[in-house]
């Protein structure tokens, strides 16, 4: 089990580093090709619409093949990509190169989501704070690779060294063996806060909750990416500090992430998914309110760092949440949430970016906070539809054997 774990945070590291690689190397990237801003958000576009391709391809590799072999066959998809990014080819191939890139970076994601929240029901939440730890670390220590690799003259050289660790983990997979749940190789150990999963009756119904689960990610994917993008620019332009300061702002955002998903290891053990679910979109509501009224550029990091704390879990919990409302469909939560966490990055920065330039900073950071208000809402209306269902069938069936709310379990 211990082997299984550093291999899927491999796979998430790896996802992490691959979701900012573009961005961090952005600028020499168009340098050497000639290219506008133009280009860059093409790469994005690109990218973005190859991870939603991804999601489906990974789920048809794994009917075809073990699922180690597909997740291998992912990883080695996104090292060949890589690896032909450090070569620098035509801008059509490079195009190519990112498009397929997106495609590995999609299939590892939905199915190392899948594998956890369908053979692990009872640690879901603690498994999936894993590997989002993970995934931010790839995130928070790609920038310093490159900026390392572009201090030494040599920047294509971040492309190569996500390459590589591409290779390795895909010459590891094959080697490995997903571990059974409930079995001697998968000792239970800590579980999650227990919580009772709704009787939904008719499909009308679980349509509806799916839906308010799927809009859900796709505005928060769609605020965390707008953060990630723009909130330098909103730095620069709102405080004018130097730029390495107004980069900064997204590393104390990356800092408060990591810390978070750390934390959510141990909170996740003591709280509901719901309660926990509800304090983070509050707090992240009102950390965009705080940032909007903030006038000083300090307080506007610590305001960041913060937000990153309050946005850490959201994601996880969405997935999470939704695979325990629909037991037995673990894999299928996992594809349509990751998919809809493509479009989500994809529409609203393309949106948002298409707005900055007449938006002032006030403005621009209320647009953010009003996201964030929009998924209070979701959430209200989420769960106010799960208590009916709750209270229409009181002696709903429990997740896995997990005990009625409010009541221990000896490995707790």
């Amino acid at each position: 089990m211990l082997t299984f774990a550093w291999a899927t945070s491999g796979l998430y590291l790896l996802d992490g580093a691959v979701a900012v690689l573009l961005g961090a190397v952005m600028p020499e990237w168009l340098r050497h090709y000639h290219a506008s801003y133009a280009l860059g958000g093409r790469l994005v576009l690109v990218q973005a619409v190859g991870f939603v391709a991804g999601v489906p391809a990974g789920a048809y590799a794994v009917r075809a093949v073990r699922t180690e072999l597909a997740l291998s066959g992912a990883a080695l998809l996104v090292g060949m990509a890589e690896g032909v990014l450090c070569l620098l080819p035509p801008q059509a191939l490079a195009l190519g190169m990112v498009a397929l890139n997106g495609v590995g970076s999609g299939a590892v994601e939905s199915l190392v989501a899948g594998v956890v929240l369908q053979r692990f029901p009872r640690r879901r939440a603690l498994d999936m704070s894993r590997l989002e730890v993970s995934f931010g670390l790839g995130a928070l220590g790609l920038p310093a690779v490159a900026s390392a690799c572009i201090a030494l003259g040599h920047w294509r050289l971040v492309f190569l060294a996500v390459a590589l660790f591409g290779a390795v983990l895909a010459l590891w997979w094959p080697t490995l063996k997903i571990p059974q749940p409930d079995s001697a190789e998968a000792p239970v150990g800590p579980q999650d806060a227990p919580l009772a999963a709704p009787a939904l009756a008719g499909r009308a119904a679980k349509r509806g909750v799916l839906a308010l689960f799927l809009l859900m990610t796709v505005i928060y994917v769609g605020l965390e990416v707008n953060i990630n993008s723009f909130m330098p620019a909103l730095f620069l332009r709102g405080w004018r500090v130097p730029p390495a300061l107004a980069d900064f702002s997204t590393t104390c955002f990356w800092i408060g992430m990591v810390l978070g998903r750390l934390a959510m290891r141990w909170v996740a053990r003591v709280v509901r998914y719901d309660y926990y679910l509800a304090v983070s979109l509050g707090a992240c509501l009102a950390f965009l309110l705080g940032l909007t009224a903030t006038t000083g550029a300090v307080r506007g990091l610590a305001m960041m760092w913060g937000l990153g704390w309050a946005m850490s879990a959201i994601y996880s919990l969405v997935m999470v949440y939704a695979a325990h409302t629909f037991p037995d469909e673990g894999h299928r939560v996992a594809r349509l949430v990751t998919a809809m966490a493509g479009v989500g990055g994809t529409v609203f920065p393309l949106a948002y970016g298409a707005l900055l330039a007449h938006l002032s900073r006030v403005t621009a950071v209320a647009l953010l906070a009003l996201m964030a208000l929009a998924l209070v809402g979701d959430w209200v209306l989420l769960w106010v539809t799960l208590r009916c269902h709750h209270r229409r069938a009181p002696t709903a069936p429990h997740l896995s054997g997990l005990p009625p709310e409010g009541r221990s379990t000896a490995s707790q």
